[in-house]
């Protein structure tokens, strides 16, 4: 057959993830650089008991802090013998 239409594998890749978006590995290297404060940190998933998960949360409304800035306040007092 003369006259057979060649696959474009880029168009059929932007028609995929959309032809704004950036594939993956581009996009991986155009990310900012992490903030001040979060170089020193780590993300980490640990299963905790409901009854705790309830107490970290009112605890964090009722000194308008977020999560995470209780739960390091919380730790840092318990293991201060270990840091």
């Amino acid at each position: 057959m003369a006259g057979k239409a060649k696959f474009d594998q880029e168009a059929a890749f932007k028609s995929i993830i959309g032809a704004g978006r950036e594939s993956e590995e581009e996009s991986v290297d155009l990310q900012p650089a992490a903030k001040g404060k979060n170089k020193d940190r780590v993300q980490r998933a640990y299963y905790l008991d409901r009854d705790i998960d309830k107490a970290l949360r009112r605890m964090a409304l009722e000194e308008e802090k977020n999560l995470t800035e209780c739960i390091n306040k919380i730790l840092r007092n318990g293991l201060s013998k270990y840091l």
